[in-house]
């Protein structure tokens, strides 16, 4: 089996987790290539639930777990996930020496910046990732290998003081940090270039989702990183042929989570019972998610800038339980309808959504497979998206997955 990257084709919280999770058994390494503690991918096995924010999804699966060196790593949030796995993930796992670091002073920086904001608040987990990714910028901020060889924290101390920042308790932070992860730090590139070329595959995943990409997302409201599938090589270190296909997923319905435009955006009681069906709830910060129908003009967007070739969607439980539901098919902006996502960018809260109302799948139940009125619904995407969809997911169980 050739390498897979999986990649969320919306505003995040797409279910990447629990399809990393159903296609890790077929590979050898689960790569981890960008983003921080700011993701949370969930798996859920038996009613219990596991959340990821930094340790990849494959974790359960007993395979190798790599994080590869575009990661913004914070120590803590990883020590915490690991007291809280087998013993064995701490020996599957495998850490890019060259990744940043979160740092508890990056914490502090990011709730200082989305305060200074004010309305304009981003919207941030206020996790430090923003911060960390400035500083590496900046050259500032220590890497992995860096806090294990050692690392002089002067500059850095001085820059937070000047931001009025308090850089007590950093050497200590360090210290624990390397403790922590002196005995799990590598070279991920090579590893995964030594998995492939002994005729291995590597499963590599993404976190947030396209839409938040820092480049060619609904900026300024996005993450601080790179988010399509295009960015793997340079995340990982690996040249593009070895990347592979790629993997998008999207939910039936949309959701957002903290400020931008959304342009199939709905409120009130419908938009409530979507949310609490879905359980639309952060699994990093537990706010409650923005709530939409589903948008064809952004995710042909997504799917193109990715390459994939093929498309998971999720929750098509929720969507059974509404009685009737609307999929955007393009937007109407002074009067002139566009399907271009990428020409819409700049002024996505003034368009507005043109709709198309498929078969209802209202009803439709899972328990002998994939029901017709969901095969149709397949049909629909992927006649209109020209992609393949190979898997649906309808709850949240690993074993609720169904491929096409």
């Amino acid at each position: 089996m050739s390498n897979l990257s999986v990649v969320g084709l919306q505003w995040g919280d797409e279910g990447k987790g629990k399809i990393i999770d159903y296609l890790a058994g077929r590979y050898d390494a689960v790569a981890r290539f960008n983003g921080g503690s700011n993701a949370g991918h969930t798996v859920v096995i038996g009613g219990m639930k596991h959340t990821f924010h930094l340790i990849p999804s494959g974790a359960l699966k007993g395979k190798e777990l790599l994080v590869g060196a575009a990661v913004a790593l914070d120590p803590v949030v990883m020590g915490e996930e690991l007291s809280l796995l087998p013993d064995d993930v701490r020996r599957r796992l495998l850490v890019d020496g060259r990744c940043g670091v979160v740092s508890p002073v990056d914490k502090d920086f990011d709730r200082m910046l989305e305060e200074m904001r004010g309305q304009s608040a981003i919207g941030t987990t206020r996790r430090g990732i923003g911060p960390s990714y400035a500083l590496r910028a900046l050259r500032l901020t220590p890497r992995v290998s860096d806090l294990v060889d050692g690392f002089d924290f002067g500059p850095l101390t001085d820059f937070y003081r000047k931001l009025s920042l308090d850089p007590a308790g950093l050497i200590s932070w360090a210290e624990d940090s390397k403790k922590l992860l002196r005995d799990m730090v590598g070279n991920v590139s090579s590893r995964v270039a030594e998995i492939t070329e002994k005729g291995g595959s590597v499963l590599f995943e993404g976190s947030q989702g396209t839409l938040l990409d820092l480049m060619h997302g609904s900026y300024p409201y996005v993450t601080s990183t790179h988010t399509t599938a295009s960015y793997i090589p340079s995340a990982l270190g690996i040249p593009p042929s070895m990347a592979g296909s790629a993997l998008g997923v999207t939910k039936c319905y949309a959701t957002r989570v903290g400020g931008g435009p959304f342009p199939t955006e709905i409120t009130g009681p419908l938009a409530d019972s979507i949310r609490s069906l879905g359980k639309e709830y952060g699994a990093t910060t537990g706010r409650p998610r923005r709530v939409g129908w589903l948008d064809l003009v952004a995710l042909k967007y997504a799917i193109a800038l990715n390459g994939a070739t093929e498309i998971a969607v999720s929750k098509l439980d929720v969507l059974s339980q509404v009685k009737d539901f609307r999929v955007c098919t393009s937007y109407r902006y002074q009067g002139k309808l566009t399907t271009d996502f990428q020409s819409a960018l700049g002024h996505l809260d003034e368009v507005e959504p043109v709709y198309d109302s498929p078969l209802s799948i209202h009803g439709a139940s899972f328990a002998g497979g994939i029901p017709d009125e969901i095969s149709k619904l397949i049909d629909y995407l992927e006649e209109r998206l020209k992609v393949r969809v190979s898997l649906v997911s309808h709850g949240e169980e690993r074993s609720e997955t169904i491929e096409v």
